[in-house]
């Protein structure tokens, strides 16, 4: 199973339509989008029907009543999904992976800092931000692919000029 996925958005979804059109429709069985800006999200599930897209709002996100934090199954691994402004990720990542981990998640993926990071956390955990899709902070944008392979869950960051 393989997922792109994207972050902090601010209503230019034409970024997010060249991210997914960088590694192919055909190659994605879901997008998830971590926050910012949640029409973005709601453009990409008439786009993209019928390619499941799950997503959390995010600080810029008024109005609305869907989740800040939520968990979701991937391929049969529980994924921790925020946009992290709850979890204070400006400031490191420990409440974050505390977070997941009292959750019995695998991996915890946040966006908000618009920067891209990809690291191992307590006990293998991954812990993901794919960066900006189309407003990063010091660096290009990006996204990232989550996939299952055998039963094991990976991750990658992809680096991207517009």
């Amino acid at each position: 199973m393989r997922a792109i996925v994207l972050s902090d958005s601010h209503t230019n979804t034409s970024a997010c339509e060249r991210a997914i059109l960088a590694i192919g429709q055909k190659n994605i069985d879901m997008i998830i989008h971590l926050g910012d800006v949640a029409r973005d999200v709601d453009y990409l599930e008439s786009l993209y029907y019928p390619i499941k897209v799950v997503s959390v709002l995010g600080n810029n996100d008024y109005m609305r009543c869907e989740d800040f934090e939520r968990v979701i199954d991937f391929d049969g691994h529980k994924i921790f999904l925020c946009h992290g402004h709850t979890q204070s990720v400006s400031y490191g990542t420990e409440k974050l992976e505390q977070t997941a981990l009292q959750k019995g998640c695998e991996a915890a993926l946040f966006g908000h800092t618009h920067h891209a990071v990809l690291k191992k956390g307590e006990g293998g955990m991954i812990i993901l931000n794919p960066g900006s899709v189309a407003k990063p902070r010091g660096g290009a944008p990006s996204f990232a692919v989550l996939e299952t392979e055998n039963g094991k869950l990976s991750a990658a960051i992809i680096d991207w000029i517009l």
